[in-house]
């Protein structure tokens, strides 16, 4: 607030014109540019070191589960009691009310992914190049896809709107990189929005292991998800299933959307559909033009077919723009 007061009162002198005591000369504004640039440092030096003091708390709790929930609660306690002046007493009952949840093994694995995440958004923020954090997002959601649990609904919100980011004022900071998925458990806009984009500029060669990995995380969390569905199922005579396919089907949600139907029937081709995109992109035109033509000829007659007849066909008239390696 005080560094916000002294632009003000700065920006009054230079700029509004003469003032009580003489005008300023040449020198002497140049002299308060020169403080107010310092003054900048030091706030972003300030909001840096507070960005880097949040990551080491993250990714500590991220590693322990009770402090993860001692977070949790004391960030909670944080934003929604003490900034909003409620009593002590208002929050002992709130906590009281989380004890069942704050015990569930689908929450606390939940909550040590969002936490890991966090600390990874809150280094994306800040490098310079996107290859200081790029081992450890691939590491981050080569474990995404092998969960244990359901995921808790924290991990299909958007970070910096987390309880986290609010306690640590971190909201405006990890809301703002355009070049980073904001969902932890979004793994498509993981690598649409960082680690396809990364490759393509850097390092073209990974692109296709890249998807390989990508088809493979994908279909490993559908057929998670399908495995829990049957397990819901599992013991329930006929008419009892019939309720719970249709309580599944209504759901919506992360269930719905990794139906391992509608993924081998639409997500799959198009993934792959993508990757031969790329290939023809960044690799290998021709091997990737036989292996395209080969795909629209065998999924002509499926909804997409169009479709993907229509892209092919663009491609191969823009084929002298595309760059190749």
């Amino acid at each position: 607030m005080r560094y916000s007061v002294f632009f003000v009162i700065a920006s009054a002198v230079v700029f509004s014109g003469p003032i009580r005591g003489g005008d300023l000369t040449p020198g002497q504004i140049e002299s308060l540019r020169l403080k107010l640039t310092q003054v900048k440092e030091n706030l972003d030096g300030h909001l840096s070191s507070r960005n880097q003091s949040a990551r080491s708390v993250f990714m500590a709790a991220s590693n322990d589960p009770r402090a993860a929930v001692r977070l949790y609660l004391d960030c909670h306690k944080k934003v929604e009691y003490d900034m909003e002046g409620r009593s002590e007493a208002d929050f002992r009952a709130w906590r009281d009310s989380q004890e069942a949840r704050i015990k569930d093994k689908q929450f606390i694995e939940s909550l040590l992914i969002q936490l890991r995440y966090l600390a990874l958004s809150c280094h994306a923020a800040e490098v310079e190049k996107l290859d200081e954090v790029f081992g450890p997002l691939n590491s981050y959601v080569e474990s995404l896809s092998r969960l244990e649990e359901l995921p808790d609904r924290i991990l299909t919100s958007n970070v910096s709107n987390s309880i986290f980011a609010k306690a640590y004022n971190l909201e405006k900071l990890l809301g703002g990189n355009e070049g980073w998925e904001s969902v932890p458990f979004n793994i498509p806009g993981i690598y649409e929005k960082t680690i396809l984009p990364h490759l393509r500029a850097t390092n073209p060669d990974l692109l296709l292991s890249a998807w390989d990995k990508r088809i493979e995380q994908q279909k490993r969390l559908v057929l998670f998800f399908e495995a829990k569905k049957q397990e819901e199922l599992r013991g329930m005579d006929r008419d009892q299933k019939i309720r719970a396919r249709t309580r599944q089907e209504n759901r919506g949600g992360l269930m719905k959307s990794h139906d391992l139907e509608d993924f081998n029937r639409e997500t799959l081709p198009r993934l792959q559909w993508d990757k031969m995109k790329d290939k023809f992109a960044y690799i290998d035109q021709l091997s990737a033009a036989q292996e395209m033509l080969a795909f629209v000829e065998a999924n002509l007659t499926t909804p997409k077919g169009g479709e993907y007849f229509k892209e092919f066909s663009e491609l191969l008239e823009n084929s002298n723009q595309v760059p190749t390696q």
